[in-house]
């Protein structure tokens, strides 16, 4: 969602032109009965939905959540907790399905009159918004309010918005058919802004409040202090819910189909250093107005692009099925459609009924990211970092590492290092978390430096090793093995060792790079595949079979033709290979060009001689081509024989011979003769794509499957 416009989505009025805000987005960490704010130590009523820290359990406190290995959410010093109900699609037959959706967007802005006086959340606080037995709106009461400072119902604080093709307002519920939300079904809660300075938490939550017009607005009395504003929205992928149209309807984890109970979670877990620069250089005055993380320096530093990654969803904590298609909504809850409020036997299981077991779990702690600069030896013995370089495919066609490549999900470095090493290759690359590139050199055109941060470049943790980076979206960890006893592979063929050689010129016979017809090759009369190829042996493979062009693809073939196949076309001329689409070397000689990925460098034949139908051969005329009889027998029954090395002169001669006004040629080898053509055979005109060589002489056409190129003398 595009930020400002996301801004401009929630209607929200500002005062006194205050409306700077950052957004940071989060990817779930854990699904399950959790709420150590509601429920420590214990299971949750309902199932939530969570994103933010990896410690995130039912004990979790603010010390185990800082403390977190990782967080889920995009800046990396942000290791709270926020977490909302899940969503489920109650099928006709009863089942639950849970809604996918791949995390929440939590925004902090700069609302209300204090909004440049605004403190961050104190270590140990936690708040939730909502209420989970509502079924109708307007049941919470009104914000505090005066005849100077307009009220507002505190159930206002949730909403919808469902992304339809039409578009629409918003809505307090969820909206009557949610099917039609094609581009997801927006859950929205605001959090109180407002504090009383003393409690890090109570339970009826009483230690904080809204402003009077929830997102702005002032603070009552009593709470003097004000937070950065927290807006949480989760998209909903509706149309991924399997079988829609069986009558079914959308609850949430509590029982609610209404959605007026939507409800959230805050857990601080921030470092606060971080949190009060964010506050004091991108919220207050309005500094920051796009909410993007890169315009707000505090926050840049510590922005983890690739969260979702590095920091992937935990096992559930709690051992009951809650994703996926589940017989029964997790815990004990009845489904209630309202008006009334849900009451607690309606979402609570008593103490007679079993309740799931909680896995033990381990706090894990910070794990520190190795990041050896260039030159240090770094995994594997004799293996030293070579840098970050971006993946030049893009530029060339190649990798910054192409000869061979694997994928592992448990992939860490020493795992590449060693599969490169194994077969050959000196330098080794990870890309993408879990891609490993293998080369006896280093793509030329690849710019290669040290890693400075995780902002950009290689900033993906290893899946096997997360204390290993393997590269990043479009960027590679290089390694080069400098053991002295390292014996490189003889296989050069897809290596970018290639690329270190200048292009020769092309020669005069270049016609262009052409693509591949759609049901097979361009050239397509013979093929010819050499571990050596280079354009003099593709040049002599066409000279041998006397076809107008040959065509050299993909390194090491070559292909032969008199035409371009239907479909196949000349998609450019360039010589300067940078420019083109036949961009691979040819293995026999890395200054010649042998195509691409199909894609094929066609050049003309100046050996090439057309084949021809003989036109005569003493008395003997041609009559074109005869189609052997369809109802059996042949065309001409005086006499027939067969030679490996026939031609049409060897046919007339035979035939001549035995007296014989008619000689045909047929199948390339076989000759007939006759007095006569026999009823049933047909006269057609000769359709040169379909006749063969004459394997004696390859300028001659010698007929074809049943059908004969026919010789005819009016006197012998």
């Amino acid at each position: 969602m595009q930020l400002k416009s996301a801004v401009a989505a929630l209607a929200f009025a500002s005062i006194g032109g205050v409306n700077a805000f950052f957004r940071v987005n989060c990817a779930k960490i854990q699904v399950g009965r959790i709420d150590p704010i509601v429920n420590p130590g214990a299971l949750a009523a309902h199932c939530h939905s969570i994103v933010g820290g990896s410690n995130i359990g039912v004990n979790a406190t603010f010390d185990s959540l800082y403390n977190s290995e990782c967080t889920s959410c995009e800046v990396s010093e942000d290791k709270s907790a926020y977490w909302t109900p899940n969503l489920y699609y109650q099928h006709a037959n009863g089942s639950f399905e849970e809604v996918p959706h791949d995390g929440s967007v939590i925004y902090y802005l700069a609302r209300g009159q204090n909004a440049n006086d605004i403190v961050s959340f104190p270590k140990g606080f936690q708040m939730l918004s909502g209420n989970k037995a509502l079924r109708a709106a307007n049941q919470s009461g009104m914000t505090w309010g005066s005849s100077k400072y307009r009220n507002r119902p505190i159930s206002d604080a949730v909403s919808y918005a469902c992304l339809s093709a039409k578009g629409g307002p918003e809505t307090p519920n969820l909206p009557a058919d949610p099917r039609v939300c094609i581009n997801g079904l927006r859950a929205q809660i605001h959090f109180q802004t407002c504090w009383n300075g003393r409690d890090l938490y109570k339970a009826d939550n009483s230690h904080v409040a809204h402003m009077t017009q929830i997102d702005n607005g002032v603070c009552p009395p009593g709470y003097p202090y004000q937070f950065p504003h927290l807006f949480l929205e989760t998209n909903y992928a509706v149309t991924k819910v399997s079988n829609l149209n069986d009558g079914g309807r959308f609850v949430f984890s509590q029982g609610d189909p209404t959605g007026y109970g939507f409800h959230g979670d805050f857990q601080n877990g921030w470092n606060d250093d971080v949190l009060k620069d964010a506050i004091a250089t991108c919220l207050v005055d309005g500094q920051d107005d796009s909410g993007t993380i890169d315009d707000c320096p505090a926050l840049l530093k510590h922005w983890n692009p690739q969260f979702s990654q590095n920091c992937p969803i935990r096992p559930p904590q709690i051992n009951e099925r809650a994703t996926g298609m589940i017989d029964k909504l997790p815990g004990c809850i009845r489904v209630t459609d309202g008006p009334g409020a849900a009451t607690a036997a309606d979402m609570e299981c008593p103490a007679s009924v079993p309740q799931a077991s909680i896995s033990r779990t381990v706090d894990s702690t910070p794990r520190p990211t190795f990041n050896p600069s260039i030159g240090t030896e770094f995994g594997n013995k004799f293996n030293k970092v070579v840098g970050c370089g971006n993946d030049s495919y893009v530029n060339n066609g190649f990798r910054t590492l192409n000869a061979l490549s694997t994928t592992l999900t448990g992939m860490t470095v020493e795992y590449c290092q060693t599969y490169c090493t194994k077969r050959g290759y000196q330098y080794s690359g990870l890309e993408n978390g879990n891609q490993c590139y293998c080369d006896l050199a280093i793509n030329p055109t690849a710019i290669v430096a040290n890693q400075a941060n995780f902002t950009k470049g290689c900033n993906i943790f290893c899946p096997g090793n997360r204390s290993e980076i393997c590269g990043g979206a479009f960027y590679m960890s290089l390694y080069n093995n400098t053991d002295p006893a390292f014996k490189p592979t003889t296989d050069l063929t897809k290596s970018v060792i290639q690329l270190t050689v200048p292009v020769a010129p092309f020669n005069k016979t270049y016609v262009g790079c052409a693509t591949e017809s759609s049901g097979g090759r361009a050239l397509n009369s013979s093929t010819l595949i050499n571990t050596n190829m280079t354009l003099a042996q593709c040049a002599a493979f066409a000279e041998t079979k006397n076809t107008a062009f040959y065509g050299l693809e993909n390194f090491n073939e070559c292909y032969v033709g008199n035409g371009l196949a239907s479909g196949a076309k000349i998609v450019d001329t360039a010589t300067d290979i940078s420019l083109s689409k036949c961009r691979y070397r040819c293995v026999g000689n890395f200054s010649q060009v042998c195509g691409g990925s199909g894609a094929l460098s066609v050049y003309s034949n100046p050996a090439y001689k057309p084949v021809q139908i003989v036109p005569n051969v003493g008395k003997y005329n041609s009559k074109g081509c005869v189609q052997e009889p369809t109802t059996g027998g042949r065309a001409l029954k005086g006499g027939s024989t067969t030679a490996t090395d026939m031609t049409v002169e060897k046919c007339i001669k035979y035939c001549l011979g035995k007296n014989f006004r008619f000689a045909g040629i047929e199948y390339g080898s076989q000759c007939y003769c006759g007095s006569q053509v026999e009823a049933g055979a047909t006269a057609i005109k000769c359709d040169t794509s379909k006749l063969m060589l004459c394997p004696g002489n390859k300028y001659q056409f010698c007929g074809a499957g049943n059908l004969l190129n026919l010789y005819y003398a009016s006197a012998l």
